[in-house]
């Protein structure tokens, strides 16, 4: 079983944002960290903080990259929810390149709304498929060392407390997900979510938004992340919205939203996360974007010692689709001890601003 707390390297290190398939971008960035993956070296340690796969063109692609430099000793690597979602043969928008599923989103653009496919190549060899899992289904959900500390999404002590040391993160997964499902069918939350559900078309209609409060599925929402550790340190942590503010993202209707888990963390260590589409320029109006009381290149927290890494690269196969090449998003890396971040498609370093509060 793989050991899901594991020590992060000594010495300096360059923790890795999200990929979501996006090999250009991360070997363009590996070459400006004086990293040669066929050559077996690299300038200092790698980090990747997960969510390698899904949405970008070659997920394949950059899980052989990241594999081959983890099994050279030059990397280590942290689950996240794509990852999770993966191995628990759960599809999800962007997934299609290993689901085979027919994998389509919805592109808004100035003269309305048009249904685009992802651009990913199918992984099709069964050899490949085993070897792919195979490397997913090691990677530990944290890193962390007495200054530093590495997590897909959130640091949360009590989820972390109610986990093994070792263990197969999808079945531990289905078993705090199989727990929480009868205890919602017992205490009727589940019957009163699913009745809510089928009014409003599954919450899957994009034109079908919810006009009036849903209770049963917001008690099954909140639970089913908050009860669960493991979704806690993939995804977050979630709060309820007015049913004014429900929004659509990921293929359906939310009620509820991510919540700014960094403003309650008072521990000492630094904490590196992707997971939040974060932004480079200014916040985009109209969007639930839980960095926009950050600075674009800012730490956050009462301590200023949290940082997401995560500057939306995922975002590239929608502004590939509008003809841009210019893109909003970036792929990065955090340099430590220096806090100075690397991206993919621009020139030199940028300073980040605010650690330590």
């Amino acid at each position: 079983m793989p050991e899901l707390f594991q020590p992060l390297p000594d010495g300096p290190l360059d923790l890795i944002g999200d990929i979501h398939g996006e090999l250009e971008a991360l070997d363009r960035l590996l070459a400006k960290l004086g990293c040669d993956p066929a050559a077996g070296v690299a300038e200092r340690p790698l980090v990747f903080v997960g969510d390698l796969i899904d949405r970008g063109p070659d997920s394949p692609g950059v899980v052989r990259r990241v594999r081959q430099l983890v099994d050279a000793g030059l990397a280590w690597c942290v689950a996240g929810n794509h990852e999770l979602n993966l191995l628990a043969d759960d599809p999800k928008e962007g997934s299609g390149w290993f689901f085979g599923h027919l994998d389509t989103f919805a592109w808004r653009h100035p003269g309305g709304i048009d249904l685009k496919r992802f651009p990913s190549a199918p992984l099709e060899d069964p050899a490949e498929r085993r070897e792919l899992v195979a490397f997913l289904a090691g990677l530990p959900l944290v890193l962390e060392r007495p200054d530093l500390r590495v997590v897909h999404a959130c640091w949360d002590a009590d989820s972390l407390a109610e986990l093994p040391e070792s263990g197969d993160i999808a079945a531990l997964d289905d078993g705090f997900y199989d727990a929480l499902q009868a205890q919602l069918r017992q205490n009727g939350d589940m019957a009163r979510a699913q009745a809510e559900k089928q009014r409003f078309r599954q919450l899957t209609d994009r034109t079908c938004k919810p006009d009036v409060p849903l209770p049963g599925l917001l008690a099954l929402s909140l639970a089913e992340q908050a009860g669960n550790p493991i979704k806690v340190l993939t995804s977050g942590t979630e709060e309820a919205i007015d049913i004014a503010d429900t929004f659509y993202v990921g293929g359906k209707w939310r009620v509820v939203q991510r919540s700014r888990w960094w403003d309650r963390y008072t521990d000492d260590p630094a904490v590196v996360v992707g997971h939040y589409w974060r932004r480079r320029g200014a916040p985009d109006p109209g969007k639930h974007d839980l960095w926009d009381q950050v600075p674009p290149f800012g730490w956050a927290g009462p301590r200023g010692n949290v940082f997401c890494v995560d500057y939306s690269v995922g975002r590239r196969f929608v502004e590939r689709w509008a003809g841009k090449s210019d893109f909003a998003g970036g792929l990065a890396a955090l340099r430590w001890p220096e806090r100075t971040l690397v991206f993919d498609d621009w020139d030199g370093v940028v300073e980040t601003v605010g650690f330590g509060g």
